[in-house]
């Protein structure tokens, strides 16, 4: 009989228990060809480290004003495209906590001339727990749909079908737990 009421106690907590979702930083890449930028705009979190691979035969470089003061905070020399080295890639890390949410234009410079601008918007990188006791899966949002565009909203209401789920199987525990005193 103790083991029914063990059992029992744990399919409960199990079926009560929180999920844990986490994410980690990302990486987005960038390709500085000989006439082109690809992408040429892109929409990140903060967290993410922006990487500009050159594939061009001459130096670029990147500036980028991170504050808004209209001063490049940030600059980054980027090689010619050589397979025997990384001097040919930039990696620039979106630090959360340094980063505003906002519109930002990265400058990429040849010879000291402007060759092409990068729009990039970031967003902040928000984790929102709700309470919603949503029983198949955490009530936590890492606004992804604010990067890809769609309307996919990870926190869900409670679903009835999750309540009746949960109201059977206590109800047969009990039973369980009921008809094994009786005996």
């Amino acid at each position: 009989m103790t083991r029914v009421k063990s059992l029992a106690v744990m399919l409960i907590v199990v079926t009560l228990m929180p999920t844990a979702v986490g994410h980690g930083a990302s990486d987005f890449q960038f390709i500085m060809r000989n006439e082109s930028l690809q992408p040429s705009e892109a929409q990140l979190l903060d967290n993410t480290t922006m990487i500009f691979y050159n594939a061009a035969d001459h130096n670029r470089t990147i500036l980028v004003d991170s504050n808004g003061d209209g001063v490049d905070d940030i600059e980054c020399e980027v090689g010619p495209s050589n397979a025997s080295s990384i001097t040919d890639e930039c990696r620039i890390w979106l630090e959360p906590g340094k980063w505003e949410a906002g519109e930002y234009g990265v400058k990429i410079m040849v010879n000291d001339t402007l060759w092409n601008v990068l729009r990039l918007v970031i967003y902040l990188d928000n984790h929102t727990e709700s309470s919603n006791l949503d029983l198949a899966g955490p009530g936590y949002s890492l606004n992804e749909n604010l990067i890809d565009g769609s309307d996919n909203e990870k926190t869900t209401p409670i679903k009835i079908y999750e309540l009746a789920f949960l109201a059977m199987l206590i109800t047969g525990l009990l039973m369980t737990i009921k008809r094994g005193e009786d005996n």
